[in-house]
């Protein structure tokens, strides 16, 4: 009965929905409006995060998201699926996908990695990966971004299937 009073007159407090994907190692996954409304915005906070980003479209390799390149990032996003690399330090210039790759399977088995997120963006999903115990860089993204991780509906990370972490990147 609340799920059809929330689809008929919306959540209290104006808060999205929020879905975490849990697991008991590895990292997690926030799945949530993230980019659709004011990307913009949210653009700019991950730039002013601490984080380095860069993002893969179907028509674009690997571009660092600056605010030089935020109108082209803005057109992928518009335009079709993305895929985000959130990094500890700049990402190398020479970005590929096996690099990408690589830092996913050491970021998936806990190992040490230059990747403290993932953003993923297509077919109507938005999925933010990042370790359950977070960065500070990614906390305070969190927090930039108004999440209340304490307030997320939680369901098993196995329901993503196809679109687990593990899953985007053997198709990058």
């Amino acid at each position: 009965m609340r799920r059809l009073f929330q689809r008929l007159f919306g959540r209290r407090g104006g808060r999205e929905r929020l879905v975490c994907h849990l697991r008991e190692n590895g990292p997690i996954a926030y799945e949530l409006d993230l980019l659709a409304s004011a990307p913009r915005d949210r653009a700019d906070a991950m730039m002013s995060s601490g984080i380095s980003w860069a993002w893969k479209s179907a028509t674009r390799e690997w571009t660092e998201l600056t605010r030089m390149s935020l109108s082209a990032f803005l057109a992928d996003l518009s335009s079709g699926g993305v895929m985000l690399a959130g990094t500890d330090g700049e990402p190398p210039t020479d970005l590929s996908d096996a690099t990408v790759k690589e830092w996913i399977r050491r970021f998936c088995r806990l190992q040490p990695s230059t990747l403290v997120a993932v953003i993923s963006a297509a077919d109507g999903r938005q999925l933010l990966f990042v370790q359950q115990h977070g960065s500070d860089p990614v906390n305070r993204l969190l927090r930039a971004w108004d999440l209340d991780k304490g307030a997320a509906e939680r369901k098993s990370y196995a329901r993503l299937g196809s679109s687990a972490l593990e899953s985007l990147a053997e198709r990058l």
